[in-house]
């Protein structure tokens, strides 16, 4: 409960500084942070209502109540409403409570516009503004508990390396090697950070593929991304294999990306900057010769959402401070043959900057073998 009311001071703190009066969350990682709850209401209304000077409340549908009495926070004012009524009555009795009529709501990035809509409709004459800015205030350093969370979450996925590497073979399909991945975390006890993404061939030059029903063939370079989620916090690696021998081509690839990764690994220190990392990254590939098949951000940051600050991007000054955590995943895509890309998780200390992953191998790994 300390860590909690902890958090509650911060973010008070933080809607100060950027003009809030009051915020009203959905459920995702905001929620989850505040008060340790976060359970999807779907198309009924469930959020967490946050004055700048008094309690927090939930507005939950009857379907989520006795969950939401269990948060992890206690939060105790609980206003229930049922599908006969709807929440718009709640949500216009609180806001005459709390004046939210002529203040200025943070809103979380994530809130569907079915209710966001109807929310701004109730409160018309109500400022709404994003309530990113103080969430990123707040969580952009992890505290020693969340850097325990991001280890187990990291160890997680790690141990999953093995599964997907041995379910790559000759005649499987991307959605098998997907689904032999999320098993193994599974039954680690942890569900997906984000949807695995498997991609072969021609495929792995498509840095977002969705696993579909190509059958992987020998010669096929492998990109295996996927992530572990424990308590509510985000593993995040990628790792490819080649199907039988590597061509030089891919070796040589592999070899300029590796490098790539280990220079901005190099690079990121308490003090550096995100452009400097991206830029450390970028200069491997770009002396290489394939500059222009880098096309996205050396990395990203990551905790209660698998992508969120800080970004590690060219033209982004954010210093780096211990306890900031981010992905380091430069990559190289040749449209129509093949795609590397390397990415493991870090966070800076004061010292340096440590990896929550296993080292990644300096040599592309090779599967072999057939369906069983």
């Amino acid at each position: 409960m300390d860590i909690y009311s902890n958090r509650l001071q911060a973010v008070h703190q933080a809607m100060v500084t950027w003009g809030l009066d009051t915020l009203i969350l959905t459920p995702g990682a905001a929620m989850r942070y505040l008060t340790g709850f976060s359970e999807e209401g779907f198309e009924r209304l469930l959020c967490l209502v946050v004055p700048d000077d008094r309690p927090c409340v939930f507005i939950t549908p009857s379907l989520n109540a006795e969950q939401v009495r269990h948060n992890p926070a206690g939060v105790n004012d609980i206003r229930e409403w049922g599908d006969a009524e709807g929440w718009e009555k709640t949500l216009r009795e609180l806001s005459s409570q709390l004046d939210l009529d002529i203040g200025i709501v943070g809103i979380d990035e994530g809130m569907s516009a079915r209710f966001l809509l109807r929310i701004q409709e109730i409160l018309s004459t109500t400022l709404f503004k994003t309530s990113e800015p103080v969430f990123t205030e707040c969580r952009i350093q992890k505290d020693a508990g969340e850097l325990a969370s991001l280890q187990h979450a990291s160890e997680i996925t790690d141990r999953a390396i093995a599964a997907a590497v041995s379910s790559c073979s000759e005649g499987k399909t991307e959605k098998e090697v997907a689904l032999a991945i999320n098993n193994a975390i599974a039954l680690s006890g942890a569900s997906t950070s984000f949807e695995t993404i498997v991609s072969s061939g021609p495929n792995s030059a498509l840095p977002h593929h969705t696993p579909g029903s190509r059958k992987l063939r020998t010669g096929d370079i492998v990109n295996l991304d996927f992530g572990a989620r424990f308590d509510g916090y985000c593993g995040d690696i990628t790792r490819v294999v080649s199907i039988g021998e590597p061509s030089q081509a891919a070796s040589e690839i592999y070899d300029i990306v590796f490098r790539a990764h280990q220079a901005a690994k190099a690079a990121a220190y308490p003090g550096a900057t995100t452009h400097s990392v991206d830029s450390a990254a970028r200069a491997v590939i770009t002396e290489a010769g394939y500059g222009e098949f880098f096309i996205h951000r050396t990395g990203h940051g990551i905790g209660l959402d698998d992508h969120e600050q800080p970004n590690i991007v060219s033209g982004s000054y954010q210093k780096l401070l211990p306890g900031m955590c981010f992905s380091i995943e430069p990559g190289i895509y040749l449209p129509g043959k093949f795609g590397i890309r390397l990415e493991n998780i870090y966070t800076i200390t004061n010292e340096g900057c440590r990896s929550f992953n296993q080292e990644i191998p300096a040599k592309l790994t090779t599967a072999e073998g057939s369906v069983d």
